[in-house]
């Protein structure tokens, strides 16, 4: 290969691998196992993907710990005009969800970014299954969906001891051995809430781009 082959491969490739970081400046989860400062395919500010995942590609998911409260995220005006910006209509009822349940209403915006891009089909924003709703009856209704999926996080928050980890992994499934996107906590935790869209821009956070089984170690 030519010198000029050569520097124009190198060039190309670290165009790539700039495209697929991003340096948002809030540094590191001191609870979080492989934090990086910056957003990569496989870690972030809120841990390593290998780490949310722990588990997954052997014997079965085993959330590690990471206390909801010590979660760095961006706040909700910052999320709206930016990554979360189709949420911004719906605020009222992440408030009124968020209020009744104790819970900071930009965490329901960010789930609502997550499972339904805030594009309410049925089962709703929250996309929350038919049994966790209160009347056992799924609704795109945006109030009463937006206020089952607060309720069912803040059952999980505090059946789990606040474990931000074992609480998205549990809305997420994971817990019943589903078949899941495997990035769902990545593209979560290392994603929405810091300010970035695993649908767009950002769409090379993660490392698995598929489903499988999180009961019995089978990826994809």
């Amino acid at each position: 290969m030519s010198f000029q082959k050569s520097l124009l491969f190198l060039t190309i490739y670290a165009a790539t691998v700039t495209t697929q970081t991003a340096d948002l400046g809030p540094g590191t989860n001191s609870e979080a196992q492989g934090a990086t400062a910056q957003v990569t395919p496989g870690s972030g500010p809120n841990g390593s993907e290998d780490w949310i995942n722990s588990g997954i590609e052997s014997d079965g998911w085993e959330a590690p710990f990471l206390s909801w409260d010590s979660l760095i995220k961006i706040d909700r005006e910052t999320f709206y005009a930016n990554a979360g910006k189709p949420c911004k209509q719906y605020d009222w009822a992440f408030q009124q969800a968020g209020d009744k349940n104790g819970i900071d209403p930009v965490f329901l915006a960010f789930i609502a970014m997550q499972e339904s891009s805030c594009n309410p089909p049925t089962p709703g924003l929250m996309q929350v299954a038919c049994s966790n709703h209160p009347d056992g009856q799924c609704t795109n209704d945006v109030a009463r969906n937006t206020d089952a999926g607060a309720a069912f996080l803040r059952l999980q928050l505090d059946a789990n001891n606040r474990n931000a980890i074992k609480v998205m992994g549990n809305y997420d499934g994971k817990a019943h051995g589903m078949p899941q996107n495997l990035d769902y906590l990545q593209q979560t935790l290392n994603g929405w809430v810091l300010g970035l869209n695993p649908y767009g821009d950002e769409n090379w956070i993660g490392q698995y781009h598929c489903s499988g089984d999180c009961s019995r170690g089978h990826v994809c």
